[in-house]
């Protein structure tokens, strides 16, 4: 018996109905398939968002790249020498500061002779981040490269306003100089100043694999210590002392608001007029 025979035989069954059923196939499928196709779909897209970050088209940016390498070189680790993720036969530990002190008076006869001064266009032509902040802990560093010794200093720095770059504000970034508690550069500056609660503008540069120096076949690179580093503190670096701000002056031309003391406000508000903010 065919199925039309059997619902006329039932009866109550109306012909259009009949002819519904024979035209229309069972559509449904089953649980498992559609589930699975759903699953295999979700997977393409975490692995396409995965790859997508990795590749910064997520908005991974090359300062978030420096920070995520930075925090995977050991800094942490107190205890006996760092072990270095991009340095080569460089050996780091790192020192005791308690003291808080630098050697002597700073030599700025033999700072002024030994750099090239800068119109101040120039220096914000340099490829440095540019943020105010304020210190929150200081760390000290001896970094042995082919015989050859130095002392750097590493700023954590809470950043407030970022003038340049992608910092975040409120995020704390390392900022790594030459100099230390006994050791004094020609070209410390106002680095020498540097104490937990400064505030000041600093312009330091981002910490890549490439960035750093050697010595025969050995290599330093400053992203072992920190994600920022800056050469000298003259041009580059915007103090507060408490009783006005101590930059280069002789670069800079920045008018006081009030007429009479430079202050963090009008540091920031001449360099974003020379960046066209």
């Amino acid at each position: 018996m065919t199925r039309e025979e059997l619902f006329r035989a039932v009866g109550e069954v109306r012909e259009d109905q009949i002819a519904d059923a024979a035209e229309k196939p069972n559509r449904t499928a089953p649980r498992w398939r559609r589930y699975g196709a759903l699953a295999a779909c979700l997977a393409v897209v975490l692995a396409g968002a995965f790859g997508m970050s990795r590749l910064g088209i997520g908005g991974i940016s090359d300062q978030e790249i420096a920070q995520e390498s930075a925090g995977e070189s050991g800094l942490d680790e107190t205890d006996g020498p760092l072990a270095p993720r991009y340095s080569v036969g460089a050996e780091i530990r790192e020192i005791d500061g308690s003291d808080g002190t630098w050697a002597g008076p700073f030599n700025s006869a033999a700072a002024d002779s030994s750099l090239v001064w800068l119109d101040p266009e120039e220096i914000l032509a340099l490829d440095t981040v540019i943020f105010r902040g304020t210190v929150m802990g200081m760390r000290y560093f001896e970094v042995t490269v082919g015989g050859l010794e130095e002392t750097y200093t590493v700023a954590s720095v809470e950043v407030s306003d970022c003038l340049r770059g992608d910092l975040a504000a409120g995020d704390t970034y390392n900022v790594a100089y030459r100099g230390g508690p006994g050791v004094s550069t020609s070209l410390s500056g106002d680095l020498e100043n540097l104490e937990v609660g400064s505030e000041a503008i600093f312009m330091p540069y981002v910490a890549t694999p490439e960035t750093g120096w050697g010595s025969g076949d050995s290599y330093f690179c400053y992203a072992d210590l920190a994600e920022l580093y800056m050469d000298e503190g003259h041009r580059f670096l915007f103090l507060d002392t408490g009783d006005g701000v101590s930059y280069a002056s002789e670069v800079y031309d920045i008018p006081a608001s009030d007429g009479e003391s430079v202050t963090l406000d009008d540091v920031a508000a001449y360099l974003r007029g020379l960046l066209g903010q």
